[in-house]
């Protein structure tokens, strides 16, 4: 069911487009209709569908469990990185190695920053894991547009109670780790994206494992006689390049040589015989741009003109109409004309169909830095330092937000080419965040790094939309608009026929530090929307059905969000699990989801009064009352598959991100609270009942994650049209940093330490930032960790040593 929210959104995109289309077709009648429509398609694009990037300033890249992950989040408009103002809505997942998801947080954005934690249970197991970060609105796009950020956790103590499962599961999956690390992969790319016969041909390769780590590798280029052609090898990064021209009809091939001994051969793309050839190259001021083509006089041939547009983040800076002669066509794109990051070249045919493509990299070296402007130990014996930090340039500090960390490391396993906002926002946003380490790529403007991040643009493609697409005005689906805060939306329906509801009129008390009441009347279809709910943490939420329509003979559907598939991508950065045995001083520790079967379970056939005929499981009282003293022992020894995970009780694993992963519970078919279910005396039950399979479609969204029902001796079975929620509100973050891990295990086990962390590392009157910070007899080398983002989109990122380094 689409939501009413998401038709208004886009009712507002119809006008939109009505807008753009008709004021391009009044203002230039005369215009060239096709270059027209390509300016249209990314005006449509821009203002329509807006992109966003997101990128989470994470205190550090590797925890022990039981600290916190400290973050800061900056969600951009993709096209001008200036901080975006349109979602308030975000969440962040966290996702382990066994495809399960460890944490979420549903949070709060202010003009495009927010800022939060996760706290990391000791009990947490070690291993790689990926956070997730997106908001509303990035849910219509590819999910490869969210932001991914690879950490690892390490827990000491896991193999002291690690179980027997886990210890398999974690050998399998470092067997399979270990399978695609030796697995080698090889691919071509011809500059422009074919292969064109008669024309010299760049053509740029990569080698990597099967995670898509890069590997050293060299070859030998062959024609299809098995001749050699030419040599070549990879100069970066498992990339490199090389220029031939191919023959009218020829296939190719390479033999290939990784730096593991491993040897194969794989095939270049088929040779074209009609088609364009597009080449870029970069020089100290411009852009060169060449198109060649060779065109057959047939129906279908490649036309004698062409349209090329140069954009960057999906705003025109070039677009021209030109006649292609027989030596093709050579023009120059002013390098000042193009911002820092990718730009992509695409070149039209006469018709108007995109038939080549080239992405180029720009680096300005106008990321913002900040300067240490002293730093000082405060009155002796306090081991309390002082930092004073400047922000440089002068447009930084008028808006925006920064982060700032001070890290105690190991300097030698420091990876200080890893990514940050910049590389982020300026590079893998655009064409994927598994790049081994991408600030490589902007870190300097010499000429070995420019030709590294060429052979980058040449080996990736451009990832936010299909030109093939929008020119044929095929748009994304919108179905997720800009909430301004929680929504709570559904249905109410007849439970025994099809016809319309009518109009009902359905009462929201929100139970959070008092109850907050809010009535609303359904369409004649029973569809209500209750919008903009600010709330924090936990919070319940009460539906009741106006008791004049004959409540008993409707019920609520309420349309939460479902959980996604949580799938963890194994890649270049996971790291194999290091507990693979149990420890010395393993012992079994007691489980709360641990099932006892000493005695079997006593189910004696007998006829259910119950409403919900499909049930999974029956336990009756008069089976158990002598050996249970509360309903929660025998949830725990009786109910099959019932786990308590943390606090929660939890049937059927993780389903919703808003909802909570509890059961339904019901005494007499009425909905309770937890408290009050489990309150209840075992001597006035009859019976327990549980649904956790396709019988729970009767209870609607209701039994998403199952339900148990009590039915107590006296029987009461009157039903009401009330429902009872327990919902994720906003995460309140904490308002001060504090480490809970002694100094000293950091150290034990050669992991970084989080010596201060400010989430708003706002500038004072006079410019600087300033941070007070603990510091004792274990600090190795300290680091000074600063990104932000202005008010204009300007970049700042600086990572650099403390003290003596």
């Amino acid at each position: 069911m689409q939501t009413m929210y998401a038709q208004r959104i886009n009712f507002i995109i119809s006008l939109i487009l009505i807008f753009i289309l008709g004021q391009s077709a009044f203002a230039n009648p005369a215009d060239d209709r096709i270059s027209q429509r390509i300016a249209e398609s990314l005006e449509i694009m821009e203002y329509s569908y807006p992109g966003q990037k997101v990128f989470l300033h994470l205190d550090k890249d590797e925890y022990l469990a039981g600290e916190s992950l400290w973050f800061h989040a900056y969600v951009v408009n993709a096209t001008t990185l200036r901080p975006d103002t349109l979602s308030t809505n975000f969440h962040v997942e966290l996702i382990n190695a066994h495809d399960e998801l460890a944490a979420l947080l549903f949070m709060r954005l202010s003009k495009g920053f927010a800022e939060g934690e996760i706290s990391l249970p000791d009990s947490l197991a070690e291993g790689s894991y990926r956070i997730k970060a997106y908001t509303d609105w990035m849910r219509n796009f590819d999910e490869e547009l969210f932001f991914w950020k690879d950490i690892h956790i390490s827990n000491p103590i896991e193999e002291n109670f690690i179980k027997r499962r886990d210890v398999w599961k974690n050998r399998l999956f470092n067997r399979r780790l270990q399978n695609d690390r030796e697995s080698m992969q090889f691919a071509f790319f011809p500059e422009g994206g074919h292969l064109l016969a008669g024309h010299e041909n760049r053509v740029a390769f990569k080698a990597a494992d099967e995670l898509g780590g890069p590997v050293d590798a060299n070859g030998v280029l062959l024609d299809e006689n098995g001749n050699e052609v030419l040599a070549f090898s990879a100069v970066h990064g498992g990339m490199g390049d090389f220029e031939f021209t191919p023959e009218p009809g020829a296939e190719y091939s390479a033999r290939v040589a990784f730096e593991n001994g491993e040897e194969s051969t794989y095939s270049l793309p088929a040779v074209q015989q009609t088609g364009y050839l597009l080449s870029a190259g970069k020089a100290d001021d411009h852009i060169h741009v060449n198109v060649n083509a060779s065109i057959a006089d047939r129906p279908g041939a490649p036309g004698n003109s062409v349209y090329l547009l140069v954009h960057t983040r999906g705003r025109k800076v070039f677009l021209e109409h030109h006649a292609l002669d027989e030596d093709g066509l050579s023009m120059t794109v002013p390098l000042n004309e193009l911002p820092t990051g990718i730009s992509q070249i695409v070149l039209f045919s006469d018709q108007g169909d995109p038939v080549a493509e080239r992405l180029v990299f720009v680096n300005h070296g106008d990321i913002h830095e900040a300067e240490i402007l002293h730093l000082e130990t405060q009155d002796e014996g306090t081991e309390e330092q002082t930092l004073t930090v400047e922000l440089s340039g002068e447009e930084v500090l008028s808006g925006g937000g920064y982060s700032l960390a001070v890290l105690d490391i190991n300097d030698q396993s420091y990876d200080h080419m890893r990514a940050n906002i910049a590389s982020s926002l300026l590079l893998t946003s655009d064409i994927g965040e598994t790049i081994k380490d991408p600030w490589y790529y902007l870190h300097s403007t010499s000429d070995e790094v420019k030709r590294a991040a060429d052979l980058l643009m040449l080996t990736h493609g451009w990832r936010r939309y299909d030109w093939e697409d929008i020119m044929e005005r095929s748009f994304p689906e919108i179905t997720y608009g800009f909430p301004e805060g929680i929504s709570i939306e559904g249905v109410v329906s007849p439970r025994s026929s099809e016809r319309n509801t009518g109009e009902v009129e359905v009462e929201l008390a929100i139970h959070s530090d008092g109850v907050d009441v809010y009535s609303i009347t359904t369409d004649e279809r029973g569809q209500f929307s209750f919008t903009n709910l600010d709330y924090e943490d936990e919070f319940t939420a009460k539906l009741r059905i106006d008791q004049f329509v004959r409540a008993r003979d409707l019920r609520v559907d309420i349309d939460f969000r479902d959980a996604d598939e949580i799938e963890y991508s194994n890649n270049l950065h996971t790291e194999p699990f290091s507990v693979t045995s149990r420890g010395d001083d393993w012992e079994r520790t007691p489980r709360p989801e641990t099932m006892f079967t000493s005695r079997p379970l006593v189910e004696p056939s007998r006829e259910s009064v119950s409403m919900y005929s499909d049930v999974d499981q029956v336990v009756y009282f008069d089976d158990v009352r002598d050996q249970h003293n509360t309903v929660m022992d025998v949830l725990r020894t009786r109910v099959r598959g019932l786990r308590l995970v943390g606090n929660e009780i939890v049937l059927r694993g993780q389903s919703s991100f808003q909802l909570s992963n509890e059961p339904l519970f019901l005494v007499d078919e009425v909905v309770v609270n937890r408290s009050a279910f489990l309150g209840i005396s075992v001597y006035n039950i009859d019976r327990l009942e549980v649904m956790t399979g396709p019988s729970t479609a009767i209870l609607g969204s209701r039994g998403a994650n199952g339900a148990l029902l009590i039915y107590t001796k006296r029987g009461d079975h009157h039903r009401h049209g009330r429902y009872e929620y327990s919902l994720q509100g906003f995460h309140v973050p904490s308002e001060t940093f504090e480490s809970k891990i002694h100094t000293d295990k950091f150290v034990r086990h050669d992991i970084s330490r989080t010596l201060f962390w400010e989430a708003n590392a706002a500038p004072d009157e006079n410019n600087p930032i300033s941070a007070t910070f603990p510091v004792d007899g274990h600090v190795r080398n300290m680091r000074l960790v600063i990104q932000g983002i202005g008010e204009n989109g300007e970049i700042l990122f600086s990572d650099m040593p403390l003290g003596g380094e």
